[in-house]
Formats: structure tokens, C-alpha cells, sequence
């Protein structure tokens, strides 16, 4: 699933082609000698269900607590407004390899003409964590940069 997205792409990041990931956007911020290269991803995800945004942050955490050897919830916060509601969560992950990662997910609910229209964006920067520490202003610039396009007098 695509979805007309601007945003800007924060210094030192570079775009590559998503592959199979299931994202509709990744950036990565190569650092030389680094054992883990830092990404940006971007996923859409349509929800004509009611759950809630923090359910879906949620089920974000299942999702990826099943291919980590861990996973913390280090804090989640309520951002947006109600009429678009989201979620800010910072994650601590380990891998198979015992390699530590902080991973920023921001959910950002888009309303639809119908509730059936709804989709959520999954925002996500993963580094290791001096990385994160270092990147978290660029990531917060990205996140506050992006916004939905308007085609022809309709919303999106």
C-alpha cells in the first residue's frame, strides 16, 4: 500500500528501496565501522477496524517481539489530537546475536472520509544506542515534517 506522503529527509540519510520489508519508505544513516547501519522506516497500514492507536502501538510490539531474543517498552506517551490521535514509544530490542537497539515508533492515526478509511502510519528509527541518542533530532524533525498530500479538493 502506497499513500501520497511528503516529508524531508533529515541530513546524512540516505533513501534506499524498501525492498520486502513491508515499509513504503527506508532511509538509512551509514556511520563507518558501525556494526549496525541506523534506518528510517516509514509503513501504512489501513484499519477500517475500531482498535485503538494504543492498541495498534501494541500489536506493534507483538509483531516484533517475535523475531527478537528481547524486547523493554522503555516509555509510550499519547501525541496528536482526537480527531487523529498517536502514540510515541521507545524500545530497547536485542537480537539473536546479543547486539542492543533502541528503536523510536511514532503510530499516527489518518482519518478517512469513512471509518473504514482509516489508516495508521508507523514511523520508526532503529540504531544502536549511541546512534539513537545522536539521531533522535533528525528523527523528530522527519516525524514533524511529514504530511498527508491533498489531491484535488479532497482530503487524503
Amino acid at each position: 500500500m502506497t499513500l501520497p506522503l511528503d516529508f524531508v529527509i533529515p541530513d546524512g540519510w540516505t533513501a534506499v528501496r524498501p525492498g520486502d520489508s513491508g515499509a513504503v519508505f527506508v532511509a538509512v544513516h551509514p556511520v563507518p565501522g558501525e556494526e549496525f547501519t541506523p534506518n528510517i522506516t516509514v509503513s501504512v497500514q489501513q484499519r477500517p477496524d475500531d482498535a485503538s492507536i494504543d492498541t495498534i502501538a501494541a500489536e506493534a510490539v507483538e509483531r516484533l517481539s517475535r523475531t527478537l531474543a528481547g524486547l523493554d517498552v522503555l516509555s509510550r506517551r499519547d501525541v496528536g489530537e482526537p480527531a487523529a490521535p498517536g502514540v510515541t514509544q521507545l524500545l530497547r530490542l536485542r537480537t539473536g546475536e546479543g547486539t542492543e537497539l533502541i528503536q523510536t515508533q511514532v503510530h499516527l492515526t489518518v482519518p478517512g472520509a469513512t471509518p473504514d478509511d482509516r489508516l495508521v502510519l508507523e514511523l520508526a528509527c532503529t540504531a544502536a544506542p549511541a546512534a539513537a541518542r545522536r539521531l533522535a533530532p533528525g528523527f523528530q524533525r522527519f516525524v514533524g515534517s511529514v504530511r498527508v498530500r491533498q489531491h484535488e479538493g479532497k482530503a487524503q
